[in-house]
Order: structure tokens, then sequence, then C-alpha cells
């Protein structure tokens, strides 16, 4: 891990994103609880998925990160709790043929929330490739 156990379980205390067991939206009435997107740095969108349960879980993110490398490239996901994405992908082994291509970040405005260490580790600007993308565009649609 490149972050102590010991911040990594503050940033999931701190999200409700990483709280799979906490929910916004009720399957009891709706189908369909929310869409997850994914875009390319120019902040377009490449896959969307339609999200039926309630709460975020992480295989919606799995599913859009497995698309990609349909298409052979290294790529880059700056993500809320990219920090928890990447721990369940060590832990458990989710898309293990594919890790030596990823870059884990954290969306720009959701460092607030990590712990210090992995505001540091995390950091798009400090990760190599990243540019001056923030991952925020999906926060204004």
């Amino acid at each position: 891990m490149k972050v102590p156990v010991s911040a990594l379980e503050g940033c999931l205390a701190s999200f409700i994103a990483a709280d799979e067991r906490r929910t916004k939206a009720s399957t009891q009435f709706f189908a369909d609880t929310g869409l997850m997107a994914m875009l390319c740095c120019h902040d377009h969108v490449l896959w969307l998925v339609n999200m039926t349960t309630a709460g975020e879980r992480q295989y919606y993110a799995l599913v859009l990160i497995k698309m990609l490398f349909i298409l052979s490239m290294t790529v880059g996901i700056l993500y809320d709790i990219g920090c928890q994405l990447e721990r369940s992908c060590q832990i458990w082994g989710f898309l293990e043929e594919f890790m030596a291509r990823i870059l884990f970040a954290l969306a720009v405005f959701h460092g607030y929330g990590h712990q210090w260490p992995c505001q540091l580790v995390y950091h798009p600007c400090k990760c190599e490739g990243f540019g001056l993308s923030d991952g925020e565009v999906l926060s204004s649609y």
C-alpha cells in the first residue's frame, strides 16, 4: 500500500460514497437509483453505468474501468475515493490483470476529506500523467 492502513481507514470513515451500507435512493420505489459516468481527459463521456442498487457500490467503478482495457491502454483514474478503490483492488484482486496499467488519484475537491498521507500520495498534481485534470467535471452536471 502507498498509504498507511490507518490513513485509509480515516478516509473510509470520511466519505458517504465509501460506505456501501449507506443509501441515498430507495429501490422500493425506483428500479434505477442513479448513473455513474466515465469521462476522458477532455471531459467527454465515454461510458455510463445505470446504477440499480441503493448506495454507491465499488463494482460500478470497477466495471467502467474494465471497459477501458478492451482498448489496451494505460489509464489514470480520478475518483472521489480512489484510495479506497485501489485498496479494494489490492486486497481482493479486482482488476488484477490491469493493475500495472492503472494510476489512481483523488478528485481535487474531495481531497479535504482524506487523511494527510492520502492527500500527498493521491493528489493529481503529485501523480505523473494527470496534467491539470482535477476530476471534478461531473460535479457540475
